[in-house]
């Protein structure tokens, strides 16, 4: 059984995605997924995640479904999931852990990673390491706590600490580099898994999150938060052959903090980018945005508007 799992944008405030697919034997012919299950993050300071499962070619739902599978609650508010040989782990803070579930029966058959996981945030895979990008502590208070934390798949530990200051949240591997979008930098972090050199790629915002296209270039989110204004708020283009930032794209109110996604479509003609930002009446309005590949530009109709606290 094949597994995925994707950020799908119309959902309301502290929810992700992700699909799981039905056997499919022909890689050229993709298959529509039968069962999306939504993280449920909670509340930081109170009720802990837990997941809905909704089949599409029977419109059943079924809430608490890692309680269903597991016979106990969830322990942790899940920032992100992230779908990873057979696998899907999820970053959890509060409590603050690593933990992770099978990815056909659901069932979490060990204990999940606790030490020198600090404010995890998201994740990416490469060989037989999950490098996890943790804030490390107070991060809005001192930049250097944040680091890199790379986990070994066999031991189930971290077997290394990678100092990486400026708050790195959403991360992606390519030509064995790790990329880091920093949320309190105006850079994004290449990580030479090699030999832990980190070189930086200047922007002119603090990024957030990347999308990946055909060719291993990256679109990454560029954001404005209180602590690092910017009035270059949209998304930019990193050709990582070269590490280098090629062009922006504006895109007012993507957002005020770091909770910014965007995903492209299935033959990778658009991609849709979150906005949610407050206005100068504090009120909080909402949107997806399409961009269109081709053309490099903004389509004027939105996919969707007039949603307050998308996330």
């Amino acid at each position: 059984m094949k597994n995925r799992f994707y950020l799908l944008l119309m959902f309301l405030a502290t929810s992700v995605l992700f699909f799981s697919c039905n056997n499919n034997n022909d890689p050229e012919e993709e298959q529509e997924p039968a069962v999306t299950y939504i993280v449920n993050y909670g509340s930081y300071s109170g009720a802990k995640s837990t997941i809905t499962a909704y089949n599409s070619e029977t419109d059943a739902v079924s809430t608490d479904y890692y309680k269903t599978a597991n016979s106990v609650d969830m322990v942790s508010n899940v920032q992100y999931a992230y779908n990873y040989n057979g696998k899907i782990y999820f970053m959890g803070n509060n409590t603050d852990q690593v933990f992770w579930v099978d990815g056909v029966t659901f069932k979490q058959t060990e204990n999940g990673i606790t030490t020198d996981i600090v404010k995890p945030r998201a994740c990416a895979g490469s060989g037989n390491y999950l490098y996890v990008s943790c804030w490390g502590g107070n991060i809005w208070n001192d930049e250097t706590l944040s680091y890199i934390a790379k986990i070994n798949l066999t031991t189930k530990a971290v077997e290394k600490k990678i100092a990486l200051p400026g708050g790195p949240e959403g991360v992606v591997v390519v030509n064995n580099k790790l990329y880091a979008a920093l949320n309190y930098k105006d850079s994004v972090a290449v990580l030479n898994l090699n030999n832990d050199a980190i070189s930086y790629i200047a922007t002119p915002a603090v990024t957030s999150y990347f999308v990946k296209d055909k060719s291993n270039n990256l679109y990454v989110s560029l954001v404005s938060t209180y602590s690092d204004f910017s009035d270059k708020e949209g998304i930019g283009y990193i050709n990582t052959s070269t590490d280098k930032l090629e062009a922006t794209y504006n895109l007012g109110g993507v957002s005020t903090s770091y909770v910014n996604m965007m995903a492209p479509n299935t033959d990778f003609s658009s991609l849709y980018v979150m906005t949610s930002a407050y206005d100068a009446e504090w009120n909080l309005s909402g949107a997806v945005a399409v961009f269109d590949v081709a053309s490099k530009s903004f389509k004027t109709q939105k996919f969707v508007e007039g949603i307050s606290g998308l996330n």
